[in-house]
């Protein structure tokens, strides 16, 4: 069976007529299946067990009228669309047979008129199947609808009038109001507004009013049950329009807020007095730092004058450094304080500045020098031959050391020693390692050793001191100036490793004597070959210049089509893909390239925001380059990736 064939049931007693017939539609480009009959057994046989899509029929067949087969169609499911083709049906019986449901007619000395019939028809009942269906559907999704209604349970549906009354009230609605469906039918939808409770002022007229067709109006309000109390209630007002565009009324859907509305107000009642308590504390811990501060400046200050006197006896000048010694550990510890509430509160701030942290790290080292010795405790750091010039708080970024170096003093024993080195673990990246052969850190410690007050077990901060808010606000200080201070320790009496890693502005290469117009000579091996995409025609001509300049061969593609095209046609060492394309992105353009072993990818975009960077660079770019470009920085990346 050919399921593009048109199905055809003929009712026809003569071979020779039938014959003519299919052979019209077939002659019109019409595929056609036929089934002939010239019975009433057969022909009902036929309706029942085939699925025709037509039913042609002459008039007259003896036996058999077409009156009949008429009558046995309309009576059959299928609803057929049904044709006479006769040579003696006269006007008045045509008429006839159209008023009994007949689609139409066609004479047989006329049969070039049947294709025209029969594709009209066929096109008639196709159109009343589908409005049929749609219909159906219609019918089945309001009541699918209304069903879905009907059990809500949290949501009271009502619909309303143009006029604003009541014309629908659900099974929640009776539940949540009080009310049955007979109640309220007819009645104002504003029969449940508290008189003089709060929320909106506006009647329930004016509220309509605002409405334009098919929006929406969300408020908050008490509403009242029929047993008079009351409930916060959340009420969705929404214009309902029909066929042309007229109002047909509204729909409101109510839902009960109070439980979610005293929550509210604990939550907002518990925040403010958070806030008054954390305001109250800040007072407070501002009010302590000056009256603990007051007394130990003269503290300080006599200590100072004791020490400066040359007949002072030896044993008395012991007393006086282990004054001046300890006051230092209270003006920190107060400052630890004070420290900790900024950061707590998100009040911390940075000056952000060039900083060179070798010589940061040396002025820590020397003040650290005397106490170490005096503990017995070898204190090594060898500077680095050249400055490492950090962006940085320079104070907080002497404090992060500071704590750092204090803590590793404070848990090596007599006879231990502390390193202090810089390096640089990768490009862009530089750190510094401060290490001791102290007491250590057991495994378990290690995952809050950077939680504020924690100092790992009670035995351990009994016998040391402090807050443990050093380590603390040093990771703080890390993460601000968008850093990181990692920590290692093999375990308890194997010492411990702390890494501050900081960015490093000049990218790992060493400061250059002089600025020069080129960073790198042009290469005497292949140049390599770059594909630059961008979109912009001035941008791109002038990379395209400067990049040749260096000895470099470019390609420019304008969008990512042209850009997969180039890449098909031959073999790139260097994608340099904008980001912001016409026809897609950079990493459309990367995902095609797919760089393999010795070919590198960079990102040229101009949204230089972390998370722009972040996404690049996890997309496989080598690099992150940002607009206006620095032609020296792209230069710089290339042969750091050996494209010189």
């Amino acid at each position: 069976m050919n399921p593009m064939a048109m199905r055809v049931l003929l009712a026809e007693d003569n071979p020779h007529d039938a014959e003519l017939a299919l052979e019209r539609l077939e002659r019109s480009g019409l595929e056609v299946e036929s089934a002939i009959v010239n019975n009433e057994a057969d022909f009902v046989r036929a309706l029942d067990t085939g699925a025709f899509d037509l039913v042609l029929s002459d008039f007259h067949m003896p036996g058999f009228s077409g009156t009949e087969a008429l009558q046995l169609a309309r009576r059959h499911p299928s609803a057929l669309p049904f044709i006479f083709v006769s040579g003696v049906l006269g006007e008045e019986h045509a008429v006839d047979m159209l008023k009994q449901g007949a689609t139409d007619y066609v004479l047989k000395q006329r049969l070039e008129r049947l294709p025209i019939v029969v594709r009209r028809a066929l096109d008639e009942a196709q159109e009343r199947r589908s409005r049929h269906a749609a219909e159906q559907r219609l019918k089945d999704s309001e009541t699918y609808f209304g069903q879905l209604v009907d059990a809500l349970r949290d949501y009271s549906v009502a619909t309303l009038s143009p006029a604003g009354t009541i014309e629908s009230w659900n099974r929640a609605s009776e539940w949540l109001f009080g009310y049955t469906a007979e109640e309220v039918l007819g009645q104002p939808g504003d029969m449940f507004l508290l008189p003089t409770a709060p929320g909106p002022a506006a009647s329930l007229t004016e509220q309509l009013a605002r409405l334009d067709h098919g929006s929406s109006l969300v408020e908050e309000c008490w509403l009242r049950r029929k047993n008079g109390t009351s409930f916060y209630a959340s009420v969705v007002t929404t214009a309902i329009v029909g066929h042309g565009g007229a109002l047909r009324g509204y729909s409101r859907i109510v839902r009960d807020m109070t439980d979610s509305r005293a929550a509210a107000d604990l939550l907002q009642a518990a925040k403010e007095q958070a806030e008054a308590a954390n305001r109250a504390k800040d007072r407070f811990l501002a009010v302590l730092s000056h009256e603990l501060r007051t007394p130990l400046g003269p503290i300080y200050a006599a200590a100072q004058a004791l020490d400066l006197r040359r007949d002072l006896p030896p044993e008395c000048r012991r007393s006086v450094e282990l004054i001046k010694r300890n006051v230092e550990v209270e003006a920190r510890l107060i400052d630890d304080l004070l420290d900790i509430s900024k950061i707590v509160n998100d009040k911390l701030s940075l000056k952000l500045e060039p900083t060179d942290l070798a010589g940061a790290v040396s002025g820590i080292a020397d003040i650290f020098r005397e106490e170490a010795s005096a503990r017995r405790i070898s204190l090594c750091y060898q500077p680095p031959s050249e400055p490492a010039i950090v962006q940085a708080d320079q104070a907080r970024l002497q404090q992060i050391i500071w704590n750092l170096l204090k803590n590793a003093l404070k848990f090596t024993p007599p006879g231990g020693e502390v390193r202090i080195a810089i390096h640089r673990p990768e490009p862009g990246r530089i750190a510094v390692d401060i290490a001791d052969t102290g007491i250590g850190i057991p495994a378990q410690a290690l995952e809050r050793i950077f939680n504020a007050f924690d100092q790992g077990d009670a035995e351990t901060a009994q016998a040391r001191g402090g807050l443990g808010l050093g380590l603390a606000i040093a990771s703080s200080l890390a993460d601000r100036h968008g850093g990181v201070l990692g920590v290692h320790s093999d375990g308890p009496g194997q010492g411990t490793t702390f890494t501050l890693t900081l960015d490093d502005p000049a990218g790992s290469q060493a400061p250059a004597a002089a600025p020069q117009d080129r960073p790198a000579a042009v290469p005497e091996a292949r140049p390599a070959a770059i594909l630059l995409v961008e979109d912009n025609e001035d941008t791109a001509e002038a990379m395209q210049f400067l990049l040749a300049e260096y000895g470099y061969t470019v390609d420019v593609a304008e969008n990512v089509s042209v850009a997969r095209n180039s890449i098909d046609a031959r073999r790139y060492d260097v994608l340099v893909s904008d980001m912001g394309l016409p026809d897609g992105d950079g990493l459309d353009v990367l995902r095609h390239y797919a760089p393999q072993p010795g070919q590198t990818a960079v990102a040229l975009t101009g949204y230089g925001m972390e998370a722009d960077v972040r996404r690049c660079l996890a997309a496989g770019f080598a690099a992150h380059l940002t607009k206006p470009l620095d032609i020296n920085q792209l230069i710089q990346v290339l042969q750091r990736h050996g494209h010189c």
